[in-house]
């Protein structure tokens, strides 16, 4: 059995394949033509240095809110678990569909 042809197709299709690949990354889009318009350059404005004094003491912002009457989501389920029960837990959700679906 003869593979040689087979062999030199192969490589020839794979050198080929090689270097329409190679002309793909040589395409790039040119550069865009420069605008017509001249570009002004502003220069920085000057800032005069501040005098040396010693700088005013910020009171830190304390937060007003007492911790202990934000509602968290232990405080919903034990909550849950006090009014849903297995004999009204139907009306329960019931209930809340009723309440999500209100604007």
């Amino acid at each position: 059995m003869n593979l040689r042809g087979f062999y030199a197709f192969v490589l020839l299709s794979s050198l080929l394949e090689l270097g329409a690949c190679k002309s793909l990354l040589k395409k790039r889009d040119p550069d865009p033509a420069p605008s017509a318009a001249p570009v002004v350059v502003i220069p920085p404005a000057i800032v005069a240095p501040l005098p040396n004094t010693a700088p005013a003491e910020v009171p830190a912002l304390q937060a007003a809110v007492d911790e202990t009457t934000v509602p968290t989501s232990q405080d919903f389920e034990d909550d849950a678990f006090s009014k849903v029960t297995t004999a009204n837990f139907r009306a329960q959700f019931a209930q809340l569909k009723s309440a999500i679906a209100k604007p």
